[in-house]
Parts: C-alpha cells; structure tokens; sequence
C-alpha cells in the first residue's frame, strides 16, 4: 500500500509495509515420544538408536514422535547417520478422529524397497483409512551420504507439500494435506540416528 503526499512542485511516494513475523516452534521433550529405541541429548544433539543396536527392531525400526499440531507451516531438523540407510519423514492427520499418515518422505529408499538407496520417495494418502490403505507414490533419483549432516523442511500450504533436502526441492499434492498436522515423525532403521534444530515454523 502507498500514501501520495503533494508538496508545491514535489510529489513524495510513502510506501507502508506489514511484515508479520514467523513463529517458531521447538517440541518440549513432553511432546516428544520415541518408538522402538532409547533416546539421549547433549550438546544440543538428539541421539536415537534402537533398542537391539545395529539390528532393526522390526521394519520400521526407531521412530521418534513429536506432537506438536499446526496447519499451514514447515517442519524443518537437520540430520546424521552413521551407516547408509533409509530416513523416514513421517506427518500424522487427523481427519476421521484417530492419527493417521498423510505423508512419508523415503530418503534414500521407498517402502520395502532395498534396492532403492538412489531414491527420494513421497507417499501421500488420499482416501486411505485404517482398514483400507490408498496410496499415491511418486519417486524421484536422490541420494544423501552416511557420515555427513544433512537438512531437510517440509512446508505444507494448501494441497501442496513442498519438500527440500540439502536445497533441493521436491513437490507433492493431496487434498489430505489440507487438514491439520496433529505430529510430525523421524524415523531410521540401524545405528544411531542424531538430530538438531528441531522446529516448526508458521
């Protein structure tokens, strides 16, 4: 929006501008819940390793939970694995009263594909229910390295999710995104899992 003030032989745009500011979300360790596995912290440092060590609890291996609703907003963290694997994003909805998936970002891998480590995989859920899985699938060729740190945000708006790894970005639509975010799931197989800068941003 702009103002025009009128002087003799002078005009002066004014520009008046909102800015409405972010806010930040960081999940207290009462909304945080670990599945399958044992948790510590230090230095600012999540470690998650499942309870069996370097042998996965069961397919789907150590997950951590974080309860932390919101609609329209970016979950975003940063992680390590020491051993090259699947990390698994997991965001919750709760449309029928029960939590159930309404997206699953695969890094490095798909559901019950080994063979798939050059693979980002997004999994969205339109239709699905508890006793009828519906799913849509959509791959694309990525891969991320063991041993390093890596990022990675998911900003839902609207139908849309917009997922970006290491800055690089990849889109997925379904009318289930539109409903609200109830928890916001990391889930990895072998190994000790580390995370930080753990937030969601609205």
């Amino acid at each position: 929006m702009h103002y025009i003030l009128t002087f003799p032989a002078l005009v002066v745009l004014v520009f008046a501008t909102s800015f409405a500011e972010a806010t930040e979300i960081f999940p207290t360790e009462a909304q945080t819940k670990v599945l399958r596995g044992v948790a510590s912290q230090q230095n600012g440092i999540r470690y998650v390793q499942g309870s069996k060590g370097n042998d996965p609890d069961d397919k789907h291996g150590p997950m951590t939970y974080y309860s932390v609703p919101f609609r329209g907003g970016t979950f975003s963290l940063a992680w390590k694995v020491d051993t090259e694997q699947t990390v698994v994003l997991v965001f919750d909805s709760k449309t029928n009263g029960k939590a159930t998936h309404a997206l699953k970002v695969f890094v490095n891998g798909a559901p019950g594909k080994i063979d798939r480590s050059d693979s980002l995989t997004l999994i969205t859920y339109d239709d699905s229910t508890t006793q009828k899985k519906k799913a849509k699938i959509t791959r694309h060729k990525y891969h991320v390295d063991a041993g390093q740190w890596h990022t990675a945000s998911v900003t839902f708006s609207g139908n849309n999710a917009t997922v970006t790894i290491d800055e690089k970005t990849f889109n997925t639509t379904s009318e289930r995104l539109r409903d609200p975010i109830e928890k916001c799931g990391v889930m990895h197989q072998v190994g000790t899992l580390q995370t930080k800068n753990i937030k969601i941003t609205q």
